[in-house]
C-alpha cells in the first residue's frame, strides 16, 4: 500500500506544479514580461521591437499576432525545438577563410543576403564561399531555468501584447 501512497503523491504534486505553471502563464503581467525582455532575460540583445533592439535575430513586433502563448512558452523553454526553418541562422565560409554567422534574410541562385553578428549587412557570393550551411543548434538559450515560471508567464504575457496594428 506504501508504495501506492507513494505514487499518488508524486502524480499529486507533478499535477499540482503543472497546474501552477499553467496559472503562472495564464495570468501573465505584460509589463513586467517587458522589463524582463529589456533587463533579466537580455532579448533586446539579439531581437527587436518596433525601434528598439538589435536586428541580428528575427523581429518580434509582431509575434504576438503569429505564435501562440504555448509556441511562444515553447520557444523560451525548449528553443531549439521551437526554432523554424527559416529563422535558423547559417555559417558561411569564404574563399579567403573568414567565418561569417548570421541570419539569412535572401537567398537565390547566386547569391546569399544575411545579417552578421555585429548587424551589417552581407551579401555573399555563393561562388567564392568555400562552406554554407545551416546550423541546427540555436543561439538563443532556453530560458528554463533562468526564469522562475511567473517570469515565463510575464515574458510570453509580453510576447503576445505585441501585435503590430
Amino acid at each position: 500500500m506504501s508504495c501506492l501512497r507513494f505514487l499518488a503523491s508524486v502524480v499529486l504534486c507533478s499535477l499540482a506544479t503543472l497546474a501552477s505553471e499553467h496559472r503562472a502563464f495564464a495570468q501573465g503581467n505584460a509589463e513586467q514580461g517587458m522589463a524582463i525582455f529589456e533587463g533579466k532575460g537580455a532579448c533586446q540583445s539579439c531581437h527587436r521591437v518596433k525601434t528598439n533592439g538589435s536586428r541580428s535575430a528575427p523581429d518580434l513586433t509582431n509575434i504576438g499576432a503569429i505564435l501562440t502563448a504555448d509556441a511562444l512558452r515553447k520557444a523560451l523553454v525548449d528553443p531549439s525545438g521551437a526554432l523554424r526553418p527559416a529563422v535558423r541562422s547559417v555559417r558561411a565560409v569564404t574563399s579567403d577563410g573568414d567565418v561569417i554567422i548570421g541570419r539569412r534574410l535572401n537567398e537565390d541562385m547566386y547569391t546569399v543576403q544575411l545579417i552578421d553578428e555585429k548587424e551589417q549587412l552581407r551579401s555573399l557570393p555563393k561562388s567564392g564561399l568555400r562552406e554554407f550551411e545551416v546550423l541546427t543548434t540555436p543561439r538563443m538559450p532556453s530560458y528554463q531555468e533562468k526564469l522562475t515560471a511567473s517570469e515565463l508567464g510575464d515574458l510570453v504575457a509580453y510576447l503576445l501584447s505585441l501585435k503590430n496594428p
